[in-house]
């Protein structure tokens, strides 16, 4: 959890793997170019996730006759549908998807197998819920919903009945209700179908809900997972606020609490969550802070936000390679290295699913930095105007790479792969052809050492997300392969730097240089083991200490000159 000004931030808030698996698969879809997706009913119900697949034309119907074009995708979503449905959802032309969580396929399976057996059955749950309407389908006409024990003690005499749960329901709801359908039966099976990430959920806002003096619950108003949960928070706390967005927190309760606690949803994605805790926080400052501060401070947050940052971090880092390279210093190579990732870094972020980036300002600010990065190139010489060109056109077509059918990208961790092959190009390969120098070892040296410190540096932005709801496709590679494999990616390639980097050294090779970058490398270290533990959203800060290696590592190979 996040704590800061007595504000804690739930763990747990934030997607559930289901809904999480589902919208995963239906932006690969879309990426792949498999177009239209169409999803049967809401793939989540929360209005900032809807718009946002609205606006890359995924769209929701009720039925496949529905579907405009016969071409596309259907997607089931994770609440997951009727026997009966699937059947015609799969005999219809389009080729079909079936993202149901594989939690509520296991509620299925149960409820499938007694039902098998003779038993009737009874779901704990909302009856107009689509997960429980799908899951009476597999009842064979033998189930009934209930809401809660209250209910359930208005049920008939059951000779055998198995007792299931809709899976984000409270569990002391569940249990309750189960002893009261015991008194209604002469066998009754208890198959407790709650989800673990619900349970998790539940557990922790119990624990901290009791504590706080104002809890805030973020997610939509049609969620029932959400309102449950701020159901269960208005037993446990004085003060309860369910907000969709920012926008309706109230300054008041918020200044008055002593503590407070933050929980979403399973449907409720983190960049909405992370603009509440924000908005609270912000709320809760002393008015104390300077007008010259606050200005500092937003206009920080501008360039790093908005890439200015890393494309000084790349200038940085084509310093280093110069130096390792024994290219002389070259400001136009400089110039292009800091445009170069700029253009690319600003395109491909504007082209976030994140609604909360300036994307015409990253996309207009791109554009004017790929044809200053051209104009730059034009001065280098032919051979680098040529292949500026080339890897520019490339990374401009990285986000819309369906339109040309190249799987290749879309290949298991290629996005953190090219990206550190193009800095690669721009701020170790360029400055050693540019000299004549690109056949040379030196050369070799500052391409190996600077792919991977990109690759690590790519890869450990990515822990900043991964326990979060960063949206990406496989391309990432800790979203192909997990987060374990990458934190030993990443420890292997650390490895590999620190004892490149010992190697160089030992057999005194430009001694004061390499020594100094020994002793910068020790902020890499240090930056890769904070970050191995630290599992909240993507922020200025991170990306402020991550790509602050670059300017660590330039210092340090400035002042190797003069000793």
């Amino acid at each position: 959890m996040e704590k800061e000004q007595d504000v804690t931030v739930a763990k747990s808030a934030g997607f559930c793997p289901g809904v999480k698996r589902a919208i995963d698969k239906v932006l690969e879809l879309e990426a792949a170019g498999k177009k239209p997706v169409y999803t049967i009913g809401p793939l989540i119900h929360n209005k900032q996730v809807t718009d946002m697949l609205a606006a890359k034309q995924i769209t929701s119907i009720d039925r496949p006759q529905q579907a405009a074009d016969k071409s596309g995708v259907l997607v089931i979503r994770a609440h997951g549908i009727t026997p009966q449905f699937q059947q015609e959802i799969e005999s219809c032309s389009m080729e079909v998807v079936d993202a149901t969580c594989p939690l509520v396929k296991h509620a299925q399976n149960i409820i499938a197998k007694f039902a098998q057996q003779g038993y009737h059955t009874v779901i704990v749950g909302d009856g107009g819920h689509a997960e429980v309407i799908g899951l009476l389908g597999y009842t064979q006409g033998k189930g009934v919903v209930v809401s809660g024990p209250e209910e359930a003690a208005r049920l008939p005499h059951f000779d055998k009945v198995n007792v299931v749960s809709q899976t984000t329901q409270q569990e002391i709801v569940f249990y309750q209700t189960a002893e009261e359908v015991k008194k209604h039966a002469d066998v009754c099976q208890i198959s407790n179908t709650i989800c673990q990430p619900t349970k998790d959920r539940q557990k922790e806002t119990i624990e901290l809900a009791k504590s706080a003096d104002l809890v805030i619950v973020v997610g939509g108003r049609h969620s029932a997972n959400t309102a449950r949960l701020a159901t269960l928070c208005k037993q446990l706390a004085p003060a309860v606020l369910h907000v969709e967005t920012e926008d309706e927190l109230e300054p008041l309760p918020v200044q008055r609490a002593r503590k407070i606690f933050i929980t979403a949803g399973a449907s409720t994605p983190n960049w909405v969550i992370d603009r509440v805790a924000a908005r609270v926080r912000e709320l809760r400052k002393p008015n104390a802070k300077s007008i010259l501060s606050g200005w500092l401070e937003k206009t920080w947050r501008f360039l790093v936000r908005n890439c200015f940052y890393t494309a000084f971090a790349a200038a940085a880092l084509t310093y280093v390679c110069m130096r390792l390279e024994g290219v002389p210093t070259d400001g136009r190579l400089l110039t292009f290295a800091g445009l170069f990732v700029f253009a690319l870094t600003a395109f491909n972020r504007g082209a976030e699913t994140d609604p909360g980036l300036n994307k015409r300002f990253l996309t207009a600010a791109s554009l004017a930095a790929a044809a200053g990065a051209i104009l730059c190139a034009g001065f280098i010489g032919k051979g680098a105007l040529g292949m500026g060109l080339v890897f520019l056109l490339a990374g401009f077509a990285y986000p819309y790479r369906h339109l040309l059918k190249l799987q290749l990208v879309s290949l298991p961790g290629t996005k953190d792969i090219v990206t550190a092959l193009g800095w690669a190009y721009a701020c170790a390969f360029l400055p050693a052809y540019t000299h004549g120098m690109a056949l040379r070892k030196a050369a070799y040296l500052a391409v190996f050492y600077t792919v991977l410190l990109v690759f690590m540096r790519s890869v450990t932005l990515g822990f900043t997300s991964a326990n979060k709801d960063l949206i990406i496709g496989r391309e990432s590679f800790y979203k192909a392969f997990g987060m374990k494999k990458t934190k030993w990616a990443v420890t292997l390639v650390l490895a590999a730097l620190t004892a490149a980097l010992a190697t160089l050294l030992s057999l005194t090779w430009k001694p004061a240089l390499v020594g100094m970058l020994l002793i910068g490398h020790l902020y890499t270290v240090f930056i890769v083991i904070y970050y191995y533990s630290k599992s909240s959203t993507r922020s200025v800060k991170d990306e402020t200490l991550i790509d602050g290696q670059f300017f660590v590592l330039w210092a340090v190979s400035a002042l190797a000159a003069f000793l």
